[in-house]
C-alpha cells in the first residue's frame, strides 16, 4: 500500500495472462513527458512475461511430463508382473 505519495501513477491492465494489474509509479523527472508516450513505454515493458516465469512454466511442464511417464511405466511394470505370475 502506498500512503502519502504525490507522484504520478499509471495503472495498466495488460493483455497477457501473466499479470492481472500493473501499477507504475513515475518519478518527478517524468512530468514533462507526454502521457501517451509514457503509456506506450509501460506497455512495451510489460508486454512479455518475465524470464523467470517462462523458465518456471517450462520446468513445471517438464516435471509433469516426467512424473506422468514414470507413473505409466511403474503401472505397466506392476500389471506385467501380476499378469506374468497369475
Amino acid at each position: 500500500m502506498i500512503k502519502g505519495v504525490t507522484k504520478s501513477i499509471i495503472e495498466i491492465n495488460p493483455q497477457n495472462s501473466y499479470f492481472e494489474k500493473i501499477i507504475i509509479i513515475l518519478s518527478n523527472c517524468c512530468d514533462g513527458l507526454d502521457q501517451e508516450e509514457i503509456k506506450k513505454e509501460a506497455q512495451l515493458l510489460t508486454s512479455k512475461a518475465p524470464e523467470f516465469l517462462i523458465r518456471q512454466r517450462r520446468r513445471n511442464n517438464f516435471k509433469l511430463l516426467l512424473s506422468g511417464t514414470a507413473g505409466a511405466l511403474i503401472s505397466a511394470a506392476a500389471i506385467w508382473v501380476i499378469y506374468s505370475f497369475v
